[in-house]
């Protein structure tokens, strides 16, 4: 495991944390922890925490956020699986036109072989609903039946 990257990715959030309202001003610092989806087991739990965290503060960077995290949710590892699955909902909190997206993408996720993951995604879910009752409902593979 690479020391310095993860010093490198608490780097980046303390710069992202401490930025206060200016946090979009940090734009490179929340691209390299997209990056670090890529990298060691910790530093893709790191980025997984790390890009739910600032996600609201770069709308623009949406669309790459949410596929770094999806990546987290493919990842071989199921310990990197269940965090990526427990932090998406997190996406959706201040954003919530990304909910029915996130809600499409747990409902592909029920089909989870192991009882802890599903469990994880079933939680998320749950948060999602209760985060966004209304947006959820759009999200036509969870509540409405296959015709």
């Amino acid at each position: 495991m690479s020391t310095d990257s993860i010093e490198k990715l608490y780097k980046n959030y303390g710069i992202l944390a401490d930025a206060k309202d200016k946090v979009s001003e940090h734009e490179k610092e929340y691209l390299e922890i997209l990056k670090a989806v890529k990298g060691t087991a910790k530093e893709k739990r790191l980025a997984s925490q790390f890009i739910a965290r600032f996600f609201k503060h770069f709308p623009q960077l949406a669309d790459q956020a949410i596929d770094a995290q999806l990546d987290l949710c493919e990842d071989e590892d199921m310990a990197i699986r269940k965090q990526a699955i427990k932090d998406l909902p997190a996406l959706c909190k201040d954003n919530k036109e990304h909910t029915p997206r996130i809600a499409d993408i747990l409902a592909q996720l029920l089909q989870a072989q192991d009882p802890t993951e599903l469990a994880v995604v079933c939680n998320s879910i749950m948060t999602l609903m209760k985060n966004d009752p209304k947006e959820i409902n759009h999200s036509e593979r969870i509540f409405q039946p296959n015709s």
